[in-house]
């Protein structure tokens, strides 16, 4: 019998091998070259629906999952389906598939992803690169991370005190007191909000190709609903990014790395979370080893 033709696909997964949309358990424990479980697929016309799902280029796999899509970096992998597998949408969806090698060098995908950006793309990828080394937590250095956390109140010009947490659960239940609510809008900063709207108007003007990178930077919906400790982070890489790209492009007055500043090294000494806590108050603490 003669084997079924095989085509090159791509799939994304948490750093700890699950869905970054649905979550739950690992789907396989990272051994290469890895043969998915054959599942009922849906032939319907829709893009999302049941079967595995794939992207024909690596650049749409991350699109659709995501950089950062819990507040890590996410994996991206080779696979080999079935020729004849569904295109739907963005989507390739296929019964099986075979999970080949993981790719580790992002650059050309990033590169690809950031392509809208114009002239810029080069070092909008490299900032996108160097977020995801930093949200990878390489380093565990408590003392760095409260170092470089007032570096980042100074950038913002927030005269704030700095209190540690033993666990990101408790600052978020520090948070929860109204006292902390009025510092919300002080910590993103205005430059955030400025972002967003020079985004708004070069999408509707132009860019609208743009979006689709921009939505990778930030974390999903449904898991920021289920577990907003883990995706905080996502966001804030998210806000950095936006007024890194508008503040480059002249569409805003700030710095460019008013959002990195600091925060983003705090990141890669390994915070896990840094909120506002109390009125002048920014709470941290550090990720769990």
């Amino acid at each position: 019998m003669t084997p079924a033709a095989r085509a090159e696909a791509y799939k994304v997964f948490t750093r700890n091998l699950r869905s970054p949309i649905r979550g739950g358990p690992p789907v396989w424990d990272g051994s290469l070259p890895h043969d998915l479980p054959r599942v009922e697929i849906d032939t319907s016309a829709a893009e999302c629906a049941a079967g595995w799902s794939f992207a024909a280029q690596p650049e749409t796999a991350l699109r659709i999952a995501g950089l950062w899509p819990d507040g890590r970096p996410s994996r991206l992998f080779r696979c080999e389906i079935s020729d004849d597998a569904l295109v739907r949408g963005r989507k390739i969806r296929s019964a099986t598939g075979t999970i080949v090698e993981e790719i580790t060098d992002l650059r050309p995908a990033l590169l690809a992803l950031h392509a809208p950006f114009g002239d810029l793309v080069a070092e909008v990828t490299e900032e996108a690169l160097l977020w995801r080394e930093a949200l990878a937590r390489p380093r565990c250095d408590a003392a760095a991370v409260e170092a470089q956390l007032r570096i980042a109140l100074s950038s913002r010009d927030l005269r704030w005190s700095l209190r540690r947490f033993p666990a990101a659960k408790a600052a978020w239940a520090a948070r929860d007191a109204k006292a902390a609510w009025p510092a919300w809008s002080a910590w993103p900063a205005r430059a955030a909000r400025d972002a967003m709207s020079a985004w708004d108007a070069w999408a509707a003007r132009d860019a609208k190709a743009a979006w689709p990178a921009w939505s990778a930077w930030s974390a999903w919906p449904a898991r920021a609903a289920r577990d907003a400790m883990s995706a905080w982070d996502a966001w804030s890489a998210r806000d950095a990014m936006s007024v890194f790209f508008t503040a480059r492009r002249g569409w805003i007055a700030h710095d460019q790395d008013l959002l990195s500043a600091g925060i983003r090294a705090a990141y890669a000494s390994g915070l896990a979370l840094a909120i506002p806590t109390g009125p002048t108050e920014l709470g941290w603490a550090m990720e769990d080893r």
